[in-house]
């Protein structure tokens, strides 16, 4: 039985609504943080705070204790030396820590790109070696897939810019964070959810342009979302500047070319299903 849980990530946009619906549940909820006050100010001091840092194994090996569970939420933000750092060898670190103090629980966010197995792409193969830590940790594991999340979306408007790039003809399963906190909320709850890599997704599936024009309408209705060729994002890429955009290009250039092609009825079975539509979650977020 899971009652107390500790958090790994637990103050950004997927991490913040996992510890308030864990804690909503009745679970003993903390957050670790390698900076405690900031952590401290977010959730207003109603959550445990605890510091550590994933890349420092002892670290982990004091904020682990007394635990029965550990959620990873980790993000690297597209950086390739926070993959190797936070996202393997962290995730590495964060195994091993759970094995030795005996955790009952280990799971965390992964992406719907990943069937467990490498592709050469650093942004996808961080996922599938920080899945394997944990599958072979000894340590009774849950993985989480999700697709693209309704909250990116306000990340594809730049400089007054909604942009797209490449044709990204894929249709996403897209769906809201709170939907996925609710699925991890679910799996804590079951012993029905160890031992498996569960895909999230929503109700609907839209392109990336389909998703942006839906939003722009409602928020930006003087913003006409465009698509940028990888070519032409290439080209910008080497100008003074824009070493981010050279940075984003090769996760973008391998959606466009992948389909989220998997069978999501065993999460909808043992998780519930997801129902926030676009619709749904951007007029709960205006009302806010």
């Amino acid at each position: 039985m899971i009652e107390k849980i500790l958090i790994i990530g637990g103050t950004g946009m997927l991490g913040y609504p996992v510890v308030n619906k864990l804690s909503d549940a009745g679970f003993d909820v903390s957050v670790m943080s390698t900076n405690p006050v900031n952590a401290k100010n977010k959730f207003d001091h109603r959550i445990n705070i605890i510091e550590g840092d994933i890349t420092n194994i002892e670290s982990l090996m004091v904020a682990f204790e007394n635990f029965d569970a550990v959620h990873l939420n980790l993000n690297s933000k597209l950086d390739p030396k926070k993959y190797q750092e936070i996202e393997i060898e962290g995730t590495a670190n964060a195994s091993q820590a759970a094995r030795q103090k005996k955790l009952k629980r280990i799971s965390m966010i992964s992406g719907a790109s990943s069937r467990g197995v490498e592709k050469g792409i650093i942004y996808l193969d961080a996922k599938v070696k920080a899945e394997m830590s944990i599958i072979n940790s000894g340590v009774s594991f849950t993985i989480f897939r999700p697709s693209w999340f309704f909250e990116s979306l306000p990340h594809f408007i730049q400089n007054g810019k909604a942009i797209v790039l490449g044709d990204q003809p894929m249709k996403i399963n897209w769906l809201a964070a709170d939907d996925y906190a609710s699925q991890v909320v679910n799996a804590c709850k079951t012993d029905n959810a160890v031992g498996k890599c569960f895909y999230n997704f929503g109700p609907e599936k839209m392109t990336m342009k389909e998703a942006l024009i839906k939003y722009c309408n409602k928020f930006h209705p003087e913003i006409n979302p465009q698509i940028i060729s990888f070519f032409k994002a290439k080209m910008l890429s080497n100008l003074p500047g824009m070493k981010d955009l050279k940075t984003v290009i090769p996760f973008f250039e391998y959606f466009s070319r992948n389909d989220e092609d998997v069978d999501k009825s065993e999460t909808d079975a043992t998780l519930g299903k997801n129902k926030t539509t676009l619709d749904n979650w951007m007029e709960n977020i205006r009302q806010s």
